[in-house]
């Protein structure tokens, strides 16, 4: 990298560390605090699926603007949005600090403005997710604009390291900590982090307008479509795609229920819940250190398939056990192949589409990617609640990591043929070959 790339990558890790910190904080506080209001697996899984919907129903046109827009712009906007917002949401728990419930609750808690704040909570994270989702698939096609293709791989091994030092490594156990502080200290810290994050990205200097494509003629629906059209004509990045969706779909079978399963069948408090992170943030770090490494001996397709089957084991792991250690150790193989595998698939991404198409493909191919998410959280909410009335409670919250070990398993033995190292070497090939013809 020349020195203004290193600059502005070291301005936009440094933008990501405090976002992703402020993430994890989030990422912990939000679901405890709603399994302070309510012991419904359903109503705490419906914060997962307003939280994710944008992947599916917005993702298209955070693509559009994406290409449309200035990246960098993009990401301040959403930033400075996120923060108003957190201090709305810091108000509102204020004002009810006195009526929501301290301690895990056994029973249903009943108490005056639950409804109120339910209804708030699910309205915000739907909020959040079409900003998170339009900042996300704008950092994505920003990252070319700063750094040069053939540093893409490792500067996204360094910016998931990042994102898992600072999400689980730091944020959650901050958030346990904070919480044992007060219900409303964790979302203060979240704004303030955000607030910095901003300003690491106003420090980022170039020119970053997208002058051919800030014209009012061209529309929205016809730049989608050419972003369908060329992933349509894109065998390995379907792929691709789909293996991560399904992925996704069965991860988030697990999500919502996760702080349930831990404080009813682990009987962790808040603080020890936090340090379960730690084996997913290890996990996490080993994996983008290694995920370069790994791929320059054994190449992308081994690399990715070893990802795969190092996540379906962890999926699986938790239906095994009361041990808090070695779900630790599961969610640690989950990260490191969840890392391994997103290195290497959004490094083959950004390599082979053209940068005037980046925003808009990316976002079809994170539709699919990440549109069955909220689907796979009402699914895995509805299972735990179908079950418990049949069964125990204890099975029920442990089904959807058998399942989702299961069916993972199943697809990974699928990839086995689908996804050779001949295809991407090909694909790649073809990249090359249509950026010297242009």
């Amino acid at each position: 990298m020349n020195e203004k790339s290193k600059s502005n990558f070291n301005f936009l890790i440094s933008a990501s560390a405090f976002s992703n910190l402020a993430d994890g904080i989030a990422g912990f506080a939000y679901p405890w605090l709603f399994s302070l209001i309510t012991r419904d697996p359903q109503l705490i899984s419906f914060i997962i699926v307003c939280s994710t919907l944008p992947h599916l129903i917005f993702v298209l046109f955070a693509g559009v603007i994406a290409d449309r827009f200035n990246r960098k712009s993009i990401l301040i906007f959403t930033r400075v949005a996120q923060i108003v917002l957190s201090g709305f949401y810091i108000l509102v728990i204020y004002l009810n600090l006195d009526l929501i419930p301290k301690s895990v609750q056994i029973v249903e808690p009943e108490f005056k403005s639950k409804f109120l704040i339910i209804t708030i909570s699910y309205i915000l994270a739907l909020i959040f997710g079409v900003l998170e989702v339009t900042r996300d698939n704008a950092a994505q096609s920003f990252l070319p604009q700063i750094v040069d293709k053939e540093n893409l791989q490792k500067a996204n091994g360094r910016l998931f390291g990042i994102e898992l030092v600072s999400n689980n490594f730091l944020g959650a156990p901050i958030a346990g900590f904070l919480i044992g502080i007060s219900l409303i200290t964790p979302f203060v810290a979240d704004t303030i982090l955000l607030i910095f994050s901003s300003f690491f990205i106003f420090k980022i200097k170039g020119n970053f307008k997208r002058e051919d494509l800030t014209n009012s003629e061209q529309k929205t629906i016809p730049m989608i479509k050419d972003g369908i059209k060329w992933l349509k004509s894109q065998t390995l990045l379907k792929r691709l795609a789909a293996y991560t969706g399904l992925a996704n779909f069965l991860g988030a079978m697990q999500y919502p229920i996760m702080v349930l399963f831990a404080q009813e069948i682990l009987n962790l408090n808040s603080v020890q819940y936090a340090f379960l992170a730690y084996g997913s943030a290890l996990g996490g770090v080993l994996g983008s250190y290694f995920a370069d490494k790994i791929n320059n001996q054994l190449k992308e397709s081994k690399t990715l398939l070893i990802g795969m089957f190092l996540f379906s084991i962890g999926m699986f792991l938790p239906y095994t056990t009361k041990n808090a250690f070695l779900v630790a150790f599961a969610f640690g193989l989950t990260s490191f192949g969840s890392i391994i595998w997103n290195v290497q698939a959004v490094s083959i991404r950004q390599s082979i589409i053209p940068d005037i198409l980046l925003g808009r493909v990316n976002s079809v191919y994170r539709l699919l990617a990440l549109g069955l998410t909220p689907i796979g959280a009402f699914v895995g909410g509805t299972i735990v609640k179908l079950t418990e009335s049949n069964f125990s409670r204890e099975f029920a919250l442990r089904i959807p990591f058998l399942l989702a070990g299961i069916f993972m398993l199943v697809i990974f033995l699928t990839a086995l043929k689908l996804l050779s190292q001949n295809l991407i070497d090909k694909t790649k090939n073809n990249a090359l070959n249509q950026i010297s013809e242009d």
